[in-house]
């Protein structure tokens, strides 16, 4: 109980990291205005967030007999993550995700958020995609894997795959719009779409929602696109076989029963050989 407790509240902590990383622009207008861009506060979120997602694999090798299970699947889920980022992005789709929300879905949330952050780390090693919109990129995948953790596990599979492909659809824009916030405070400039500290947050989330509809919406529809049809195509074997690994890691141990003793008075017979 209580490793699950400590396991919750680092997940906990990365998660508002997360929060406060892409909200402090509108919590704290006047840091804009001086020109604190994410360049400077960029390593040590990504510092903050790799210390979270060690805690968390350290708490989960300290599990018993799921533990090393759970952090070995990580590492070979995140290598599939790293090995269909190669190929880069089509548009806003890359394949990584078919990986990060059938896991999620599988597996559930927590573990989702896990494997979608360090998958995306270590293909940003790979890949060169090093900078400080890294850590932001890390949260948001970490996002859609656990967004699909708290979907309902149907019975049907066409109502699980057709809700996870709907909700593939749906983060796909939820996850453009959330990478567009690392930069717009700081880029999109003076125009009438651009930040303004004066104006307020409220004011401000309306520009910003004009600057994504005008700018990014259509490269984002790309990825849209692509998750309903990888999960349409690819997800019932995926999550079949993710399924089947789930239920083999939650196993229980049941405790040995001593033999009943023998109501007194009734003694065992002695068979005497002859």
């Amino acid at each position: 109980m209580r490793t699950v407790s400590v396991r919750n509240l680092v997940l906990a902590s990365a998660n508002l990291l997360g929060v406060c990383a892409f909200a402090w622009p509108f919590i704290v207008p006047a840091a804009v205005e001086r020109g604190m861009g994410h360049a400077a506060d960029g390593p040590f979120i990504i510092g903050a967030l790799l210390v979270c997602l060690g805690g968390l694999l350290f708490v989960e090798l300290g599990r018993g007999g799921m533990g090393p299970k759970t952090v070995a699947l990580v590492g070979v889920l995140g290598a599939v993550m790293v090995a269909l980022r190669l190929p880069g992005f089509v548009a806003g789709y890359s394949a990584m995700f078919i990986v990060v929300l059938t896991a999620g879905s599988a597996f559930g949330p927590g573990f989702g958020f896990v494997l979608g952050a360090v998958g995306t780390f270590a293909s940003g090693l790979f890949v060169g995609g090093l900078g400080p919109w890294l850590p932001f990129q890390m949260v948001a995948v970490g996002w859609v894997g656990m967004g699909a953790g708290f979907l309902p596990h149907f019975r049907a599979w066409p109502l699980r795959l057709g809700a996870l492909a709907l909700y593939g659809f749906v983060a796909a824009f939820v996850f453009g719009a959330l990478m567009n916030l690392w930069f717009w405070p700081f880029e999109a400039g003076s125009s009438a779409v651009g930040w303004a500290p004066g104006l307020g947050a409220g004011a401000n989330l309306r520009r910003y929602g004009t600057f994504y509809l005008a700018t990014s919406v259509w490269w984002d529809a790309y990825g849209a696109v692509g998750n309903a049809v990888a999960v349409s195509l690819l997800g019932r074997p995926v999550i079949g076989a993710m399924d089947r690994a789930a239920r083999r890691m939650n196993f229980t141990i049941e405790p040995k029963r001593e033999p009943t003793a023998r109501p007194a008075g009734r003694e065992a017979p002695v068979v005497l050989d002859t």
